[in-house]
């Protein structure tokens, strides 16, 4: 370090060489790479000796000049499926005007709603991409057609949609991309559903009659073809004309009102679609997990730019774990399948 002396005051101070500016750049670089990958503030806090504060705004700065889903596909132009499997998560975003309204006449529901915000993203299930990514206010008509248009605007060949029962969510995708989209609720989500409807205090014999009506009915729904599903159908309609009460006879109605979206996967088998969205499902598993260890952000930019960069640093990361049919994935990054040139490239020093 180069010491300097101010001859009016006497004051010896020093100057840092411009040589250790690079030095921080990585560090900063390795401090995010490390808060994305699991690693808490505590943790980072401990190893690079600095305080939580320090760390958390080392974070801000580095994921706020990241590219965002956009820029990805102007400057890699990946090729992507046309099928899109859809979620979104709650994310805690922490708004001081809440704590200023703790004596005012807003409930503890609507106090906490403030606090909350939606992540909005798609998994290709061609490639396993996330060609688009979002932070909403909620999971609302107008978010999800903001949603739909960007991901029109970047070229998506969206023909088939997989989502949970949100029904604004296919009525969104149709509104910016036509009618002819093929929606396809997931089945797991809806025999969740209609097994909530059970009551526990049902007599046994009663109940396991009701768990047969269900079990035809999720035999229908996730049948392999159309051959199967009639079988099946057939079989559902012969147990229920012999078994009558009230739940059943919701469950089926449920069933009929939302039969042709549940069926699409073996009504349109061209499009090889799958009947659940756990593809969006791992993907929010796996968040979960990160941001169990980060807690809550402190401002909506913040939580937009950290959930873009871990999306960011996702598509360039290499499957490890795939099985069945998508073990040929293993040891290649989202947007490698997807046709892009990505090797030896930093996700994390791709700036804006």
């Amino acid at each position: 370090m180069l010491r300097i002396a101010c001859k009016a005051c006497g004051f010896v101070g020093g100057l840092r060489p411009l040589g250790n500016i690079r030095e921080d750049e990585d560090v900063c670089f390795q401090i995010t790479r490390e808060s994305l990958e699991r690693a808490s503030l505590r943790i980072l806090a401990r190893r690079f000796h600095k305080s939580r504060n320090t760390i958390l705004k080392i974070i801000h700065r580095v994921t706020s000049q990241l590219l965002d889903s956009v820029s990805i596909q102007q400057k890699f132009l990946p090729s992507w499926s046309s099928v899109l499997v859809f979620d979104g998560k709650v994310v805690r975003v922490y708004d001081k005007l809440s704590t200023k309204l703790k004596h005012s006449s807003l409930s503890e529901d609507e106090l906490r709603s403030m606090n909350k915000m939606r992540w909005l993203v798609g998994v290709d299930f061609g490639t396993g991409d996330l060609p688009h990514y979002a932070l909403a206010k909620e999971e609302s008509r107008i978010d999800l057609v903001m949603y739909f248009k960007t991901l029109k605007e970047i070229g998506y060949p969206l023909k088939a949609l997989v989502c949970d029962g949100n029904p604004e969510i296919p009525r969104a995708a149709k509104f910016v991309f036509g009618d002819q989209i093929v929606a396809q609720l997931c089945t797991r989500h809806f025999m969740e559903g209609l097994r909530r409807l059970l009551p526990e205090e049902e007599r046994p014999l009663m109940r396991e009659k009701l768990e047969k009506i269900l079990t035809c009915i999720q035999r229908v729904i996730e049948a392999n073809d159309l051959e199967e599903a009639e079988g099946n159908l057939q079989h559902l309609k012969e147990f229920s004309s012999t078994f009558c009460h009230p739940i059943a006879s919701h469950c089926i109605a449920l069933f009929k009102l939302h039969k042709e979206q549940l069926c699409a996967h073996f009504l349109h088998p061209e499009l090889g679609l799958p009947h659940t969205s756990n593809d969006a499902e791992n993907l929010i598993r796996q968040l979960n997990q990160r941001l169990k260890l980060f807690g809550r952000f402190f401002h909506h930019i913040y939580a937009k730019d950290y959930l873009n960069a871990w999306a960011l640093l996702r598509r360039f990361t290499p499957f490890t774990d795939c099985r069945g049919i998508r073990k040929c994935r293993n040891g290649k990054a989202p947007l490698k399948i997807a046709g892009c040139e990505i090797q030896r490239i930093d996700p994390l020093k791709l700036k804006r």
